[in-house]
């Protein structure tokens, strides 16, 4: 990640979300923040990829050699929220969302801009801006703060490599301040 202050705290994802025009683009921007899944992984998620009773998602790693899939858990209200959006459109195969990547980036910046939040770090808010934002919260929730957090981190993004992931370790130090005083702040 090139730009340190290049992602949203969760309250700020809130935000963005909620000033989603329509129900569509709400799911679509807290699929992108629950998953950390890139753009193009979304727009090509199909019915068929839902697991219901696993709360899993079957996502194509596509920045690869060799194209992939992968499964990556969400949770209970995400994965109710897009029932009700399936049943409402009455979507029972097939793609789940037809839209462009470019009405994407529209959609986060009309979001982000309602919200007060038109840019994160020094570049305009962007669906990109979602997955980095994932995996910031979640290598500084202290359960994923280890190897096995970090791996799994790995898995849920598709990264073929650990270094890849590794670099979103420097965001775990905001939580490490109690432990900074304690050692170095005594005297």
């Amino acid at each position: 990640m090139k730009d340190l202050k290049g992602y949203l705290r969760p309250e700020e994802v809130k935000k963005v979300i909620e000033h989603g025009r329509l129900f569509r683009d709400r799911l679509i921007m807290r699929i992108l923040w629950a998953t950390g899944c890139r753009l193009n992984e979304l727009l090509l998620l199909t019915v068929e990829d839902i697991a219901w009773k696993d709360k899993t998602l079957i996502m194509w790693t596509l920045k690869r050699r060799q194209p992939m899939q992968r499964r990556v858990q969400i949770d209970t209200k995400t994965i109710a929220q897009l029932q009700g959006y399936l049943k409402k459109n009455h979507i029972t195969k097939g793609k789940i969302f037809h839209l462009t990547d470019r009405r994407v980036e529209q959609i986060v910046y009309e979001a982000g801009r309602a919200a007060g939040i038109p840019k994160v770090g020094n570049k305009r808010i962007h669906p990109h801006h979602f997955r980095h934002s994932h995996s910031v919260a979640w290598i500084r929730h202290p359960k994923n703060r280890t190897m096995e957090g970090l791996r799994k981190l790995q898995v849920r993004l598709g990264h073929a490599s650990i270094a890849s992931t590794g670099h979103y370790l420097q965001f775990a130090t905001e939580e490490s301040a109690p432990a900074v005083e304690e050692t170095f702040g005594e005297w």
